[in-house]
């Protein structure tokens, strides 16, 4: 921000500052943060009784020392009704992240209204539209009929199907899907629009493909499982840009002990990149398939895992349905739902149908399978955790009518 790049020094932080426990709200990773705040007249000192971190601060401090904070961590902000000096900086007794802050985490404290700093110019009142080169303040009026005038046009010019939308669904304490119910009963419902970027999944949304019609419920594992896996099937998602916390406090350690990574994106993004510097190329696979061909890989992947009887039977036997269709298809039900041998019936596709599909090779869908659920050697189940969607930069399909080649059924690996 402006009014911070010539900042040399920053206030300390007293020994009695009032401290309080914060979670980052921009994302469902969930990072702690530790938010203090003390009067404007009064400031620590370098003696360790005279500063909350209890540390020399006449000494120099090391690289990764908790006794630091950054200029977008700090702020003057009215609390109680008088001004007071604000920090929030990561907490690095927190599980979650270590003291690892985001881009957006760790601006919290700058991003706070403030007439004492100026941040509350930054605070938009009106619609902007990018208009002559600069974006313009506009009435809700204007920027509403050009949105409409837009995306007719569009449709008319093309199809319903050429639209694609963007919104915000931030988890957290920022509201979650709630937030924006009703943009997507606009966009999915009502204009029927079919690719949509959702910054996140936080729960019952477009993202979360039929996972509770199989009995799985959203976000239903722990952080810890990234670090103890045997394979991460990634789909769509950017963790190392967009959930950068999640990926570096977990997904690496899980890479660092021995992990596979699959990712399933048209585009090589910076995730792949990086976990081949900490996996070795060998063990990072990029499956880089044609946009809105995803169904017709996970159906070839859940076909030759079933094939190969690399099934746990047994929980299939005693926590499934076992009468055939249980759903039929119909207008609410894009796609039949039933036992493990009704969607073989409807999902099946070989390896070489996805490849001509998806247009990337069958030996790298085989492998793919491989990775996420062939035996180990000694016989013992292979562990995945499956990332779909996790954040970031995401197109997710939502099919009005599903050929049996691309059903609506999902595998998602056995995630354990």
């Amino acid at each position: 921000m402006a009014y911070k790049r010539q900042i040399d020094r920053l206030p300390i932080i007293p020994a009695d500052a009032q401290e309080f426990n914060v979670t980052c709200h921009y994302c469902i990773v969930g990072c702690g943060y530790k938010a203090y705040t003390w009067p404007m007249n009064k400031q620590g000192g370098p003696a360790p009784d005279q500063n909350k971190f209890g540390v020399d601060l006449a000494q120099q401090q090391g690289t990764e020392t908790e006794a630091w904070y950054a200029p977008s961590m700090y702020n003057v902000v009215r609390q109680n009704g008088r001004d007071v000096h604000l920090v929030v900086k990561p907490d690095v007794n927190c599980v979650v992240n270590s003291g690892l802050g985001s881009i957006r985490g760790a601006r919290m404290a700058e991003n706070r209204p403030s007439k004492v700093t100026g941040t509350q110019a930054q605070r938009l009142s009106d619609p902007l539209v990018w208009r002559n080169g600069v974006w313009q303040p506009t009435s809700w009026d204007d920027a509403l009929d050009l949105v409409a005038r837009v995306t007719a046009k569009v449709v008319t010019q093309g199809s319903e199907d050429d639209l694609v939308v963007s919104m915000f669904d931030h988890g957290g304490s920022a509201g979650g899907y709630e937030n924006t119910w009703a943009t997507g009963k606009l966009y999915f419902q009502s204009m029927k629009v079919r690719n949509a970027r959702i910054h996140n999944r936080p729960a019952y949304n477009s993202e979360v493909h039929s996972s509770r019609d199989m009995g799985v419920d959203e976000l239903n594992y722990a952080y810890e499982d990234y670090e103890l896996t045997d394979t991460i099937f990634m789909v769509g998602a950017n963790s190392m840009e967009t959930q950068t916390n999640l990926y570096l406090n977990h997904m690496v350690k899980g890479l660092q002990n021995g992990a596979r990574m699959i990712v399933v994106d048209p585009r090589r993004t910076l995730t792949i990149a990086s976990s081949e510097q900490f996996a070795g190329p060998g063990n990072v696979l990029h499956l880089a398939i044609k946009e809105g061909t995803d169904m017709a890989l996970f159906n070839a992947l859940l076909t030759h895992i079933v094939d190969q009887g690399w099934v746990d039977a047994e929980f299939i036997a005693n926590s499934t349905f076992q009468g055939g269709e249980a759903v039929a298809q119909d207008e609410a039900h894009p796609a039949g739902l039933g036992s493990l041998d009704y969607a073989m019936q409807t999902c099946r596709t070989s390896l070489d149908q996805a490849a001509e599909i998806c247009g990337v090779s069958a030996d790298d869908i085989r492998k793919a399978a491989e990775w996420i659920a062939q035996p180990k050697d000694d016989g013992s189940r292979r562990k995945c955790v499956t990332a779909c969607i996790t954040s970031g930069p995401a197109t997710t399909t939502r099919p009005r009518s599903t050929p049996p080649s691309s059903s609506g059924c999902t595998s998602g690996g056995p995630t354990w």
